[in-house]
């Protein structure tokens, strides 16, 4: 066992309020063939101060009456490579009450090797998987996410450590990054001129491909602790309400786990609270800015780019719009549908 960090609390939190959302939803609507959680790098269970670990948390969610009621078969699929984890977690997981509605089936070994077979033997492809990739660093093999994402209703959370992001893969390193991406073309982060150029350009790589490997929409975020040190996370799938359903766990992590949010994708590599009573708006106008240069946009335009390609809500945009037209930087068009209601540019920010 090993201490929990401020990375990892905050990551939990985000995890078990999705999975909170994740399984009565599922589970209603996917009764006939039942629902499947992966945690593909599982570790013992819990940590040195005895704060649980994500493979009980995510049993322990599970267990909701709403869940219960639709009589779906809810299989957990527990992978740990490391031997004396492995026992750990299965002596944690024999503590638990599992009701019999319940598929519990732990795999030692390494998730490359054992995870698919697994799934296959449970036979989970019929219905919505959802995989946890919460590896050290760059653990992920492409292959397995782009198996996932072959089941009727995928979604996976892959963890990097930043670290290796911002070494932009040394030459040691440069076959796993192979392996993560699935090919050589992420090696071209060596041309880009910039720390934050880089770190953007391999977001998008990977973005790319998970739109290839069964995930058309995508969420990429990063936890920074008070420290510096930085924990990347990436969330596909390929629904919109899985997308809003995640960014309402992100938005609620408490504020005393110490870590904040950065959006890789933003040049200017922001960090800012996720606060839902005042959020700071500051990128997100930024960005909105940056969409109406190419022209007007209607409210629902703006609202479905930042559910699709910001770390903010929906609902976030009106408000982002409404500050910039108190500040003059944006000409409204009010409409009683969003449809209808036209932003663009006003004069002064067009011509400075």
């Amino acid at each position: 066992m090993w201490d929990r960090d401020p990375h990892t609390e905050a990551k939990h939190q985000i995890l078990t309020r999705y999975l909170d959302a994740y399984y009565p939803i599922m589970a209603k609507h996917w009764a006939a063939s039942g629902i499947c959680f992966v945690d593909a790098f599982a570790g013992p269970g819990e940590y040195r101060d005895g704060s649980l670990g994500s493979p009980i948390l995510a049993l322990r969610h599970a267990i909701r009456p709403d869940v219960l009621a639709t009589a779906a078969t809810v299989r957990l699929v527990y992978v740990e490579k490391d031997p004396k984890r492995f026992e750990h977690l299965e002596q944690m997981l024999a503590a638990e009450s599992v009701p019999g509605s319940f598929s519990l089936s732990t795999h030692q070994g390494a998730c490359e090797d054992v995870l698919v077979p697994a799934l296959d033997s449970l036979g989970v492809w019929e219905g919505p998987v959802f995989a946890n990739f919460d590896g050290f660093g760059v653990d992920t093999p492409h292959q397995l996410v782009q198996r996932i994402g072959k089941a009727k209703a995928p979604e996976v959370l892959v963890t990097f450590q930043a670290q290796w992001f911002e070494r932009f893969a040394n030459q040691a390193e440069v076959e796993a990054g192979d392996r993560v991406f699935g090919d050589r073309e992420w090696r071209a982060v060596a041309d880009q001129s910039s720390p934050a150029e880089k770190k953007r350009f391999l977001v998008d790589q990977y973005r790319a491909h998970l739109t290839e490997w069964g995930f058309p929409l995508h969420l990429t975020f990063e936890l920074v602790d008070e420290k510096g040190h930085e924990l990347f996370l990436v969330f596909g799938t390929g629904n919109e309400k899985g997308i809003e359903k995640m960014k309402d766990a992100m938005w609620r992590v408490d504020p005393v786990t110490g870590s904040r949010f950065r959006d890789p994708r933003d040049p200017n590599q922001m960090k800012f609270d996720l606060t839902e009573s005042d959020p700071d708006l500051t990128l997100l106008r930024q960005q909105i800015l940056a969409l109406l240069e190419s022209g007007p946009k209607s409210m629902e335009d703006l609202q479905g780019y930042t559910l699709r390609e910001t770390v903010y809500k929906r609902v976030h945009a009106r408000k982002a719009v409404e500050a910039l037209e108190a500040d003059r930087k944006v000409a409204c068009q009010p409409a009683r549908k969003h449809a209808d209601y036209m932003v663009r540019l006003a004069p002064e920010t067009l011509f400075g």
